[in-house]
């Protein structure tokens, strides 16, 4: 019995902390006859190394970088129930296509009518959407917004994937849509405004006038008939246009202005300095493009002005324009103190598309 336990190797194991161990082993070694010690000694090095290997392949098996959650995922159901709740509440702009490896998914807008974890979340869109029971099952994204802190402007962007449950006509005007609770929403961005990069495809005019020429010209802000010639404009069909449309959101603007464009009128260009702008941004979703009016004050300037390249300009928008109800009439300008919203909108959409088409 003692031999089964290893009690008969007990003095081999004691006899290694006897300090001439180590030259006993050398000399059964040099001569090659094996002693107690050193079969001992081999088994426990063994025993550790493939102790040591299957200690490691069980800590692989059971950590994998997968189970590391992102810290932009919200996976608290109370925290996902309040901010769905909130949404319900603020009633959010809702935008709804389906997964992003469809390339044709077009999107849509709907707005939250009813939530709770048991039933799904219920959506309403118009009658526009060409909706039908065949959609039941597939997935859609859906992107949305929330004011968080009422006293200050700021938004906090949210997204979600879910199987849609039920789809039916709620009267002549709209469809109701039901998708799945979500496991978890996914906070994209939050900031005060959107900013994002366009494709130059989607900016398909852009004019930049100096306040004090329209106002030496004589010009009414209220009649962009009258601000004369611009003092800068983009024009697509060239390849190297003066200036162009670098990023932009609800609240402000980033042009890019080649060197020589910027050395003629450079004396314009100083900070706190106001400028007219005048944008036809491409508008895919409904298929026609928007014009935009905007007051502008220049922030920043970026990169040597006096260095041969490119000049980059900061503008804040001040006020934006509103069209009259029918053509020809003057414009109205409102402050820009909580930004553009129809630009504001604009830009979100297009960080929607550009999200979307990288597969993120």
């Amino acid at each position: 019995m003692a031999e089964f336990w290893g009690f008969a190797h007990l003095p081999a194991f004691l006899s290694l902390f006897d300090p001439g161990w180590w030259d006993r082993m050398l000399d059964a070694t040099n001569t090659g006859h094996a002693s107690p010690e050193a079969l001992l000694i081999m088994a426990m090095i063994f025993g550790t190394f493939f102790t040591l290997i299957g200690v490691g392949a069980f800590v692989k098996t059971k950590y994998r970088p997968s189970d590391v959650r992102p810290t932009t995922w919200i996976t608290k159901p109370a925290e996902v129930r309040a901010l769905v709740e909130t949404a319900l509440t603020q009633r959010s702009k809702v935008r709804v296509s389906f997964v992003r490896d469809d390339p044709g998914a077009r999107m849509t807008d709907a707005a939250i009518v009813a939530a709770s974890p048991g039933r799904g979340i219920e959506l309403e869109m118009t009658s526009l959407v060409r909706a039908n029971p065949t959609w039941i099952g597939k997935l859609v994204a859906c992107d949305f917004r929330l004011r968080i802190d009422p006293h200050r402007d700021l938004h906090s962007f949210y997204n979600f994937v879910a199987p849609i449950l039920a789809i039916g006509k709620a009267g002549d005007n709209f469809i109701h849509m039901t998708v799945d609770w979500p496991a978890r929403l996914e906070l994209e961005q939050k900031r005060g405004f959107l900013r994002v990069e366009p494709p130059q495809n989607v900016i398909l005019e852009l004019e930049l006038w100096h306040e004090s020429t329209i106002k030496n010209n004589r010009g009414r802000f209220a009649d962009p008939a009258t601000w004369g010639e611009p003092l800068l404009r983009y024009d697509p069909k060239f390849d190297t246009p003066d200036i162009e449309l670098r990023n932009i959101s609800g609240g402000g603007l980033r042009l890019e202005v080649q060197h020589e464009a910027y050395r003629r009128g450079h004396r314009l260009f100083e900070p706190t300095s106001r400028f007219i702008a005048r944008l036809l941004l491409a508008e895919p979703e409904i298929g026609q493009p928007v014009e935009f009016n905007l007051a502008l004050r220049l922030q920043n300037i970026y990169g040597d002005p006096k260095a041969l390249g490119i000049v980059g300009v900061g503008f804040h928008i001040t006020s934006f324009a509103v069209p009259g109800d029918t053509p020809g009439e003057p414009l109205s300008w409102k402050t820009a103190a909580a930004g553009v919203p129809a630009l504001d909108d604009w830009a979100y959409r297009r960080h929607l598309a550009i999200y979307r088409q990288r597969g993120e």
